[in-house]
């Protein structure tokens, strides 16, 4: 029996789709939403080539950033923005502030994923906890940010 390699596991796995891929393809492959695809396009996180007005990957550079980065990747990611956020809010900031440093368009990913986490976690507090919606609330950093990954060995 014939061993097949990981590079022929991934090109069946996406056989159905073309050589080259729009972005719409890419978003399905790896589960994201096209806005999240089209970010890590422009940031350069994933190669493209452009035709005209179209954005292109091809086939075999995706599945090279996959096995590269994995889902790995995207939870190191996670670690990292929660980890700036903490030492961006030294000095207290808004949510809007806090959302353009990391440069993310969508508030309610923004409050799911980065704000409300680091408040549970006791990394952020509010200055304003009695009214969370307040206009003027910003968010202050209590302690340094701790990754689920580092361990305390005495």
């Amino acid at each position: 029996m014939k061993k097949i390699t990981i590079d022929e596991l991934y090109l069946q796995m996406f056989a159905t789709y073309d050589d080259i891929l729009s972005v719409d393809d890419v978003a399905v492959i790896m589960n994201l939403d096209k806005k999240r695809v089209y970010r890590m396009l422009r940031s350069g996180e994933i190669n493209s080539i452009k035709f005209d007005r179209w954005v292109r990957v091809p086939k075999l550079w995706l599945i090279e950033y996959i096995q590269k980065y994995g889902f790995q990747r995207q939870q190191s990611f996670r670690e990292q923005r929660r980890a700036a956020v903490a030492l961006y809010c030294r000095t207290p900031r808004s949510r809007k502030q806090i959302q353009e440093f990391l440069d993310l368009s969508d508030r309610k990913f923004f409050r799911d994923t980065v704000l409300h986490p680091l408040l549970e976690e006791g990394v952020l507090r509010m200055t304003i906890p009695e009214y969370p919606g307040h206009v003027k609330q910003r968010y202050v950093t209590v302690r340094p940010y701790e990754s689920e990954d580092s361990d305390d060995e005495n």
